[in-house]
Parts: C-alpha cells; sequence; structure tokens
C-alpha cells in the first residue's frame, strides 16, 4: 500500500500529510513560510510537478487539481520540502500509487 493513493483524473480531495521527527514524533513545523509536494517519476529522474501545499502544524495539506493527476498511472515518489527564510526541510520520500481510471460507458 502506497502513502498516497488516487485515481488517474481524480481532482479535489485533500491529502493530510502529518511531517514526524526521526523519533516518529510530530514535528513543530510552525515557523516554516512555505511547503511544497514534488512529485517524480520512481527511478527520481523526472520531476513531474510540485505542488503548494497549506501548512497547520504539524500538519501539512495537498489539494490535487485535475492537471496534476490527469496523466499519471502508475508507481510514483514524492517529497515534501519545507521553507523557512534561510533553511530549507525535506522529508522522508512517499510512495505514491495512481490508479487507471476505467473509460465511462
Amino acid at each position: 500500500m502506497a502513502d498516497i493513493e488516487f485515481v488517474q483524473n481524480e481532482h479535489g480531495d485533500s491529502y493530510v500529510i502529518t511531517i514526524q521527527n526521526p523519533d516518529g514524533t510530530s514535528a513543530d513545523i510552525t515557523t516554516y513560510t512555505a511547503a511544497k509536494l514534488n512529485l517524480v517519476t520512481k527511478d527520481l529522474s523526472t520531476n513531474l510537478f510540485s505542488a503548494t501545499l497549506g501548512i497547520s502544524s504539524p500538519t501539512v495539506t495537498w489539494t490535487m487539481t485535475e492537471a496534476q493527476t490527469q496523466n499519471l498511472d502508475g508507481s510514483y515518489v514524492a517529497q515534501v520540502v519545507l521553507t523557512k527564510t534561510g533553511n530549507q526541510k525535506t522529508t522522508k520520500l512517499l510512495s505514491v500509487k495512481a490508479h487507471k481510471k476505467l473509460p465511462s460507458s
């Protein structure tokens, strides 16, 4: 099971991701002013998109848009990047699975 799963062309749903410290406790990310989700191919060679995230410590929220999900089908890797003045924090890699959408009948 992937950390994030959705169906191709799905949009409008929100995924809430809890940012954790290395010991598994919730991280305090209140001082971070921006967050983004980078989605790349499984081999890490191609950046597919970067999405702006909402921040509400200790979580970030990705609200999917149709443009982000319309051509996805398969397994991918994502990473959250948090930014504040003079500092950038990256999280562990997240597994992402996009399922093919069946044609309408």
